[in-house]
């Protein structure tokens, strides 16, 4: 749905569907579908990190290269789209900015893509000790190095889906969509998504835990929830993964 989306505003426009630019590529999951699906003549994915391109997705029209967000490896005006997807809320945006207008066509797209944190509307008691948890154990609503913070970026720019920065100021035809995915997901399953959160791992390393020993939050997390689910009758967990699309043009 967000590449079909995306694929209809580059088509309601003049740029074309030459050089698309991927960029905090990883493993191309953005990358591979901007050239199988939406059919960019050439697909440039960027990473600095070596380490992630080496497990990229192999694709003929997808090229990775390992440079910086702010120095892109394609020339002036040559891009006709640029991505970035769960990346951006670690750059110096108006640094960024430049550098997106400086790649971009005339009219070119830029589209931002992103995920939020999962809600869990269904079971309002789980869902509040899980905000407690995020908020208040992980210092979610915190400056990135502000004490109680365990988040190496402001997570709030993020989970708002940049909602405060002004893309209008830089690009033109700036619309912003949200998308929501709603999954049947064990317990087990979701708690294992959440030591995904880097935070997570930064409390356990700063407060000398270990993941699933004494003092890991999680396991109180846990148990709690499993309590409230068997009080509930629930076998399982309904949650809710917001997505947003942010797409614009070079003016």
């Amino acid at each position: 749905e967000i590449f079909e989306t995306i694929s209809q505003f580059v088509g309601s426009g003049r740029a074309g569907r030459g050089i698309a630019v991927d960029v905090g590529t990883g493993t191309g999951q953005v990358a591979v579908p901007l050239s199988e699906t939406l059919q960019f003549d050439k697909v440039v994915g960027v990473d600095r990190s070596e380490e992630q391109l080496s497990h990229a997705q192999e694709s003929e029209g997808v090229e990775y290269i390992a440079g910086d967000a702010y120095e892109l490896p394609v020339g002036d005006g040559t891009a006709s789209l640029l991505t970035i997807a769960q990346t951006m809320h670690w750059l110096d945006l108006p640094l960024f900015f430049e550098e997106v207008n400086r790649v971009l066509v005339p009219g070119g797209t830029f589209a931002v893509l992103g995920y939020s944190i999962p809600q869990l509307s269904c079971a309002p008691v789980i869902e509040s000790r899980f905000r407690r948890y995020y908020e208040d154990t992980l210092g979610s609503l915190l400056p990135s190095g502000a004490p109680g913070s365990y988040w190496d970026c402001n997570r709030t720019i993020l989970d708002s889906g940049f909602r405060d920065v002004d893309f209008e100021a830089t690009f033109t035809d700036v619309g912003r969509v949200w998308f929501h995915d709603q999954q049947e997901v064990s317990l087990d399953a979701h708690v294992a998504y959440l030591t995904t959160m880097s935070a997570y791992r930064t409390y356990l390393s700063r407060n000398g835990l270990s993941m699933e020993g004494e003092g890991d939050p999680l396991l109180a997390f846990k148990a709690d929830a499993k309590e409230q689910m068997e009080l509930a009758g629930m076998d399982a967990l309904q949650v809710t993964y917001p997505y947003f699309l942010i797409l614009s043009r070079k003016k």
